[in-house]
C-alpha cells in the first residue's frame, strides 16, 4: 500500500488536503459545548391531594405509585416526597434506558396505581425530566423607578413570549413573577354581622360570574348560537353582587384587579427583577442558542422602556467558550514545542515539516468524525485533541527516522523510502493497535463516565487510526522526495554523546541485569505508595466563574422573615470585591420549593485576571455567610455532572422504617460532621418539625347542628386558602379569580375563633365550637428512597479530598446506623464509587486486550508479556507526580494512567519489535538487543518527547478549564518520565532472559 503513495504523489496530497479543507468547513460549524450531551432519564409523577396532610399523602397516594412502578425494568433509583395535598416521585433509569419507553411505562404503571386510590385525588400528571438540560442562562429584567405590575407584564407577556420563539429554547422559567389575578377579599366580622358566611359569597360570586352556552334558535334562513355573556368586566360590577337579601359583596368585603400574594421575590444586585430561566432544548448546541438568546436579549433592551434593563447573571456558554479557546491555544503551543522536538532532532526544517504535517490533517479527520457522529468540542473531545497532537506525529517521526537512516547509509531516495517503510510498518501496525486497543474498554463502560469519556476515547481512536494512514501515505512519499542529508546541530551533536554514554549504559544493565531487576522493582514499591498516598476524587473542582449560594430560613419561618435574611446575604455579596454581578430568587417556585423559606442566589464573578480561584471566593463567602443567624447556607460549584436534584460533593441516601429513628440520626450525624475539619454546607432533607394547626372535628356537635366536614373545610379554605373561582378576562389575555380573607385577617391564628359556620336551621355558630385546635409540630415533608423512609445528607468539601471524606461518612455510618437501617451513596458520590470501579476494570480489560493483539500480531505469548512487564515502570512516575504536585486521582488522572499504559507497550513494542526482526536475520541476542538500540532509540525518544512537550502547556494549568485537563497531563508526563528510562534498560534484560531460557530448553 505504502509503495501505491510513494509512487503518486499528486494523488498523495490530494487525499492528504481532503481531510484539511473538510475539516476546515466543519471547523467553523461544529458546535461548542461545556459537557457531551448526556440525558439522565427522569420520569416525574406529579399527584394533587386537595387538604391531605403528608402522611395521608404517603399512604394513599405515594406509596401506590411506588409499588406499581417498582415492577418496571431499567430502575436506578425511585425518590419520592409526600408534602401536604402534594405527592412527587422521580423513577430515575439507568443511562442505556430509553426516555420515551421509560415515559409510557410509567404511565401505564400510575394509571393502574391511580385505580386503587381513593376519591378525591386529582390525576397523577407525568412528565419526562430533561436533567441534561441545565439552565443556560439568568437573566434579570430589573428597575427602581418602574412600578412591579409593569415590570411583570413585559417580563411575562413581552420578553419571555420573544425569547420562546427562538430557535433552541426549550422552557423560560420565570422567578420572582406574581402574575395579575382579581382578588375577592372577605371581612370576616362584616359577615357575621350581616349574618353571611363565606359559602354563602362564594356561591353568589360563582353564580354571578359565568359564561355559558344557553342554547340556539333555529330560524327558517338562520341559526343562532345562544350564549350567556355573564362574566364581570370590571371588579366594581362584582362587588355590586347580591349576597343575600339587600346586602352586597361590597357591604362584606372588596373586589380587586392586581398582584398575587407576594410569596416569591427576585433582585437584581438589590434592584427589585424578575429572573428569567432559559432551558435550551435537548441536543441544541448550549453556545449558539445562549448567543442567540443574547442577541434578542439587546434588541430588546433598546425597546424597553425607560428605567428598565435586562442583565445576565448566569451564562453556560461563556465557560465552554473560553474552556474551547484555551484548550486550542494550548494545542497551538504544544503543536509548536512538538515541531521543535523534531527539528532538534533531525536538524532541518524540511524534515520537520514532514512529520508536523500530521498534525493539522488528523486533527481535522477528529473534527470531522465528531461532527457526522453527533459531538461537539467539549472538554473531554478537546482534551482528546490535545493527548493526539503528541501521539499522531508519532509514527511519522518513526517512518521518516526510518528513511533518514537509510539516506544515510547511501541508499537512493524512492528506495530507501520503500525499505525504510517497510522496516517499520509492522512496528506501527502493532503500536498503533496497542494504543487503539486501550481506549476500547472505556467506550463501553456504564453510567456517567462511560458516557463523557466515550467520546475522549472514539476521538483519540479516530485520530491515531488517522495518523497510522498518514504515517503509511504522505510520510514516505514526502519523505522520498524532501530527505537530505543534513548538518549536524549543536543538539545532534550532545545527542551522539547521549547515545554513546547509553549504549555503555545498556550494556552494564546486561551484565548486572539483578541490580537493574531489583532497582526498577523498588519503583514499583515507590509506586504503590504513592498511589495510597494520593488524594482521590470525582473530578476537580473547576473555576468557571459561576457558582450559586442556597439558603434557607427554619421550616415555618414567614416570607417577610426569609426576604430579610436574603437581604442580609445580598449585603454580603454586595461587599465581596470579586463577585461582579448575581441575581437572587427567594420564596416559592425557587428550584422547585414549595415553600417561602428559602432561595439561591446565580453568582458571576470578575475575570480570572482580576481574582483568585473561585474556590478561595467560595471559602470566603462561606465564613461571611455562616454568621448570619437563623439561616442555612450553601455555596456550590456548579456539577459536572447534572442529575435531579440538588448536588454536592457528598450525598448518601439513609433508609429506614422509622421517620423518628431518622430525625435522630439526621440530628445527630449533621452535630458530627459540621464539626469535623473540611466538611461545609452540611445539612439534610429531613423537615419533620413544621408548625401546625391541627383541627379535629366534634361529630357528635357537627351532627346536631346539621354542619358537615366538607363544609367546616371548604369555609376554611375559602377564608385561609386561596380558593379559585373563575377567571377573569382582560383584553387578550385570562388571569385566576381568587376568593380569601382581608390580609390583615391572616396575620394572626387566633383569628380562626372568629370563623362562624351556618347551622341546619339557619343560624350561626363559631367554628371553635365544634372543633378543637391544637398547635403542634407536623411533617413538613416525608421523603422516601427505593420505597423506604429515608432523609438525604449534604455536603461540599474544602481542603479534604472525596475519596477520604466518602470513607469517613461510611465509617460513622456502619458505627452508628441501628439495626434495619441502611445507606447508599447517591449523586455524584455514587458515581465517583461507579466510576472508579469502572476505570479499574477498563484498565484490566485493556491491559488483557493488549497481550491478546500483541501476541496475535507477534505469534508468540511471550514477547506480549515481556512488553507488559514494563507497564508498573510508569507507576512512580505517575503517582509521584500527581503527589508532588498535588494533584488528585481523579478520572481524569485515571484516564492519563490508561493513555499511558498504551504509550509505554508503543514504546517497547518499537524497540522489542526491531529486535525480533534482527534475531530472525541471524543476529546473536545480544547484537540484535544493541543494534535494535542503535535504530531505535532515537524515534523513541522523539516519540515520547513531541508526547511530553505536546501536554507541557496543558499541565501547567494556566488557561480556562485546565482543571480537567491538567491531572491528565501531570499523570501522562510523570509515567513517562520514570517508564521510558527503566523501560529501555529493563526490556532488553528481560528479553534476554527469556531467549537465554528459551535456548537452554532446545
Amino acid at each position: 500500500m505504502y509503495r501505491f503513495f510513494i509512487h503518486r504523489p499528486v494523488t498523495t496530497i490530494m487525499f492528504m488536503m481532503s481531510f484539511v479543507l473538510l475539516g476546515l468547513y466543519i471547523y467553523n460549524r461544529i458546535p461548542v459545548d461545556r459537557l457531551p450531551n448526556v440525558d439522565f432519564p427522569v420520569v416525574s409523577v406529579s399527584t394533587t391531594y386537595p387538604g391531605a396532610n403528608p402522611d395521608v399523602v404517603d399512604t394513599n397516594v405515594t406509596r401506590y405509585i411506588e409499588d406499581e412502578v417498582s415492577t418496571i425494568s431499567g430502575i436506578d433509583a425511585i425518590v419520592s416526597q409526600s408534602y401536604a395535598g402534594l405527592s412527587s416521585v422521580n423513577i430515575i433509569f439507568n443511562l442505556d434506558k430509553n426516555i420515551d419507553i421509560a415515559a409510557q411505562e410509567v404511565r401505564d404503571a400510575v394509571q393502574r396505581a391511580y385505580r386503587r386510590m381513593p376519591s378525591g385525588i386529582d390525576p397523577p400528571v407525568v412528565r419526562k425530566v430533561n436533567t441534561g438540560s441545565f439552565p443556560i442562562l439568568a437573566i434579570h429584567l430589573h428597575s427602581n423607578s418602574v412600578d412591579y405590575q409593569t415590570l411583570a407584564y413585559y417580563a411575562d407577556k413581552v420578553v419571555k413570549r420573544e425569547f420562546q420563539k427562538i430557535n433552541g429554547v426549550g422552557d423560560v422559567g420565570i422567578g420572582g413573577f406574581r402574575d395579575n389575578v382579581l382578588w375577592v377579599r372577605l371581612y370576616p366580622g362584616r359577615l357575621y354581622s350581616y349574618g353571611i358566611t363565606p359559602v354563602d359569597v362564594l356561591n353568589a360570586v360563582v353564580k354571578n360570574h359565568l359564561e355559558t352556552p344557553a342554547g340556539a334558535i333555529y330560524g327558517k334562513d338562520k341559526d343562532y348560537i345562544i350564549r350567556l355573556y355573564g362574566k364581570v368586566k370590571d371588579p366594581k360590577e362584582l362587588e355590586n353582587t347580591y349576597i343575600k337579601g339587600n346586602i352586597k359583596l361590597r357591604d362584606v368585603g372588596y373586589v380587586e384587579f392586581t398582584e398575587d400574594e407576594k410569596r416569591g421575590v427576585a433582585r437584581f444586585k438589590g434592584e427589585q427583577s424578575i429572573a428569567l430561566i432559559i432551558y435550551k432544548q435537548s441536543g441544541f448546541n448550549t453556545v449558539k442558542v445562549a448567543d442567540a438568546v443574547k442577541q434578542k436579549m439587546e434588541e430588546l433592551n433598546q425597546k424597553l422602556p425607560p428605567g428598565m434593563h435586562m442583565d445576565i447573571t448566569f451564562d453556560a456558554s461563556v465557560f465552554p467558550k473560553e474552556s474551547a479557546k484555551a484548550a486550542i491555544e494550548e494545542i497551538a503551543i504544544g503543536s509548536f514545542l512538538t515541531g521543535l522536538v523534531v527539528f532538534l532532532f533531525l536538524g532541518s526544517l524540511r524534515l520537520t515539516l514532514i512529520p508536523v504535517i500530521a498534525i493539522p490533517i488528523t486533527l481535522f479527520s477528529a473534527i470531522i468524525f465528531l461532527y457526522y457522529t453527533g459531538n461537539s468540542l467539549n472538554t473531554f473531545t478537546l482534551l482528546a485533541l490535545a493527548v493526539a497532537v503528541g501521539i499522531v506525529i508519532d509514527d511519522a517521526i518513526v517512518v521518516i527516522e526510518s528513511i533518514y537512516r537509510r539516506r544515510e547509509e547511501g541508499i537512493p531516495p524512492i528506495q530507501a523510502a520503500e525499505v525504510g517503510t517497510r522496516v517499520v510498518v509492522f512496528a506501527l501496525l502493532a503500536s498503533t493497535a496497542s494504543l487503539v486497543i486501550v481506549f476500547l474498554p472505556i467506550i463501553f463502560l456504564k453510567g456517567v463516565v462511560g458516557s463523557f469519556f466515550g467520546s475522549f476515547a472514539l476521538t483519540l481512536a479516530v485520530a491515531i487510526g488517522v495518523s497510522y494512514i498518514v504515517a503509511i501515505s504522505f510520510t514516505p512519499m514526502a519523505g522520498a522526495r524532501m530527505i537530505t542529508q543534513t548538518k549536524e546541530n549543536i543538539f545532534m551533536r550532545i545527542y551522539s554523546k547521549f547515545e554513546a554514554f547509553f549504549d555503555r549504559l545498556l550494556r552494564w544493565s546486561l551484565d548486572h541485569k539483578l541490580v537493574v531487576i531489583s532497582f526498577s522493582l523498588l519503583t514499583v514499591l515507590l509506586g504503590f505508595m504513592f498511589v495510597k498516598l494520593s488524594k482521590k476524587e470525582f473530578f476537580p473542582t473547576t473555576d468557571e466563574g459561576a457558582f450559586i449560594v442556597r439558603f434557607e430560613t427554619p421550616i415555618g419561618t414567614s416570607f417577610d422573615f426569609t426576604d430579610q435574611k436574603a437581604k442580609e446575604v445580598e449585603a454580603i455579596l454586595l461587599k465581596n470585591p470579586y463577585i461582579d454581578r448575581f441575581g437572587i430568587a427567594i420564596g416559592q417556585g425557587v428550584a422547585g420549593r414549595p415553600d417561602v423559606n428559602g432561595g439561591q442566589a446565580f453568582i458571576f464573578l470578575k475575570d480570572r485576571s482580576e481574582r483568585p480561584h473561585q474556590k478561595i471566593i467560595m471559602n470566603q463567602l462561606r465564613q461571611e455567610l455562616s454568621k448570619i443567624k437563623d439561616i442555612r447556607v450553601s455555596v456550590e460549584a456548579f456539577p459536572i455532572v447534572m442529575s435531579a436534584g440538588r448536588q454536592t460533593d457528598i450525598t448518601y441516601a439513609i433508609r429506614g422504617p422509622s421517620l423518628e429513628e431518622l430525625q435522630k440520626i439526621s440530628q445527630k450525624m449533621v452535630s458530627e460532621f459540621r464539626n469535623r475539619p473540611g466538611f461545609k454546607d452540611v445539612d439534610t432533607d429531613l423537615r419533620l418539625n413544621e408548625p401546625q394547626i391541627k383541627i379535629s372535628v366534634d361529630r357528635a356537635k357537627l351532627g346536631d347542628l346539621g354542619i358537615s366536614v366538607e363544609d367546616v373545610g371548604t369555609t376554611l379554605n375559602i377564608l385561609f386558602g386561596k380558593y379559585k373561582f373563575g377567571t377573569y378576562e382582560v383584553g387578550g389575555e385570562s388571569y385566576d379569580a381568587y376568593i380569601k380573607a382581608d390580609p390583615q385577617f391572616l396575620e394572626n391564628w387566633q383569628n380562626l375563633n372568629k370563623v362562624f359556620l351556618r347551622t341546619k336551621d339557619g343560624g350561626l355558630i363559631p367554628l371553635t365550637q365544634v372543633v378543637n385546635l391544637q398547635i403542634a409540630p407536623g411533617y413538613h415533608v416525608i421523603n422516601r428512597y427505593d420505597r423506604q423512609y429515608s432523609f438525604t445528607f449534604y455536603a461540599n468539601l474544602s481542603g479534604k479530598s472525596l475519596g477520604d471524606a466518602t470513607a469517613e461518612v461510611e465509617s460513622w455510618l456502619r458505627n452508628n446506623l441501628p439495626p434495619g437501617y441502611t445507606f447508599q451513596a447517591v449523586g455524584q458520590t455514587k458515581e465517583f464509587a461507579r466510576a472508579f470501579r469502572g476505570l479499574a476494570f477498563a484498565m484490566l480489560v485493556a491491559l488483557i486486550s493488549i497481550y491478546m493483539v500483541l501476541a496475535s500480531l507477534f505469534e508468540s505469548y511471550r514477547h506480549p508479556f515481556t512488553v507488559l512487564l514494563t507497564v508498573p515502570l510508569s507507576l512512580s512516575g505517575a503517582f509521584g507526580l500527581l503527589y508532588l504536585t498535588d494533584t488528585s486521582l481523579s478520572v481524569p488522572s485515571y484516564f492519563g494512567i490508561i493513555l499511558l499504559i498504551g504509550i509505554v507497550v508503543r514504546d517497547a513494542v518499537l524497540f522489542i519489535e526491531r529486535i525480533i526482526q534482527l534475531r530472525e536475520e541471524g543476529y546473536e541476542t545480544r547484537d540484535a538487543i544493541l543494534q535494535a538500540r542503535r535504530e531505535r532509540l532515537r524515534p523513541i525518544l522523539m516519540t515520547t518527547m513531541t508526547i511530553v512537550f505536546a501536554l507541557l502547556p496543558v499541565s501547567l494549568g494556566l488557561t480556562a478549564g485546565s482543571e480537567l485537563r491538567q491531572p491528565l497531563a501531570i499523570s501522562v508526563i510523570g509515567g513517562i518520565a520514570s517508564a521510558l528510562p527503566l523501560s529501555l534498560l529493563v526490556l532488553p534484560i528481560v528479553y534476554e532472559l527469556f531467549d537465554s531460557i528459551r535456548i537452554k530448553r532446545r
